[in-house]
């Protein structure tokens, strides 16, 4: 995780990417390749000693571009994008747009992006809302001699109403039998979504990270991927560490993704485990989701009414930040040090 001595200075270039103009960002440690017109999707994000790739990729569903508004497992279901404002579809709670329908996955992954390349370290990309007035803002930055990416965001309100919201991260990161979710200490969870016959207990009810129920009513370690044939989907909702890290940690190889993150900023971190049970067409789907956010449940009128969610005041600004880093580890204890080390 040390920077190289030797710094070699991060790159960015237009490329292609499975016959669609892209952005790529690399130094001698990482890549990582955007599409704009796909909703800036993140399609890749590699290791460049080991040749990993940490993002989830159907090989049956290639990229089409979405008709905005569509539901988000009728596409390739893949990468990194970002869903905002909620997460799934419902109708917005609040006037002065009081049920307009909130597009499934949110507006930002079912339109296209602009971009700038401001320096060879940076990719910015911005987009505007299309049912709601906002603007929102990215900018990723890669650092040098290091496998760290900066993730910086803007977002702004176009009007003059307070404006509701749920903004998470949305990687699909590649899962292995064996890997564990490592979230330091153990925060608040709350189990909101749950398919299959692999979890028991009740939603929305508060546990203990990482401990949930089986159904056969015995305690189950969530942090811990198990089979892709379990055909199972389900997702909690952690309090944000005050460490203020996660990561998915991969013992086999000794790789791990992580994330470096403000509790203040991003008060939730969502993790939903995916062994084959949804999308219900094309490959089993494979991939753990670790997705900081402003929110929870799942739909912002829910959201809205446990009061887990993010005010925009009228006109107003809010900016956040979030650190990716790739690494290798011998352990947790070493993930651990590693991520805390990267967050100072």
């Amino acid at each position: 995780m040390a920077p190289d001595s030797s710094r070699q200075a991060a790159r960015r270039a237009e490329v292609e990417f499975d016959g669609w103009p892209a952005l790529a960002l690399e130094n001698e440690h990482a890549r990582l390749v955007v599409i704009p017109e796909l909703g800036a999707k993140i399609v890749s994000l590699r290791s460049q000693s080991s040749g990993t790739e940490f993002l989830w990729k159907d090989p049956t569903r290639p990229y089409r571009r979405p008709v905005f508004g569509d539901a988000f497992g009728n596409y390739d279901a893949s990468g990194f994008d970002e869903c905002f404002p909620t997460i799934a579809e419902c109708p917005y709670p609040e006037e002065p747009w009081a049920g307009v329908t909130m597009a499934d996955h949110g507006e930002l992954w079912c339109a296209p992006w602009r971009y700038e390349l401001p320096d060879e370290r940076t990719l910015y990309l911005h987009a505007y809302g299309v049912r709601f007035a906002y603007h929102f803002e990215k900018w990723i930055i890669l650092s040098d001699g290091a496998p760290h990416f900066t993730l910086r965001y803007r977002l702004t309100n176009l009007t003059p109403f307070p404006f509701l919201s749920i903004w998470s991260a949305h990687p699909l990161f590649a899962a292995k039998e064996g890997m564990r979710v490592v979230l330091p200490g153990a925060p608040r969870m709350r189990l909101t979504h749950a398919i299959g016959a692999r979890i028991g207990g009740s939603l929305l009810v508060e546990y203990t990270w990482p401990w949930l129920e089986g159904t056969d009513g015995r305690p189950l370690d969530y942090s811990q991927i198990g089979s892709p044939d379990l055909d199972a989907n389900d997702k909690v909702y952690v309090d944000t560490p005050a460490e203020g890290w996660c990561a998915l940690y991969q013992p086999e190889s000794d790789e791990f993704v992580g994330f470096t993150l403000s509790a203040a900023e991003t008060p939730f971190v969502g993790v939903c485990i995916n062994h084959g049970g949804w999308p219900f067409t094309g490959a089993r789907g494979f991939w753990a989701a670790v997705e900081p956010c402003t929110g929870w449940p799942d739909r912002l009128d829910e959201a809205a009414r446990v009061g887990a969610y993010g005010t925009l005041d009228a006109w107003g600004t809010r900016e956040w930040t979030l650190g990716l880093c790739l690494g290798t580890a011998e352990t947790e204890e070493r993930v651990a040090h590693l991520m805390h080390e990267v967050r100072r």
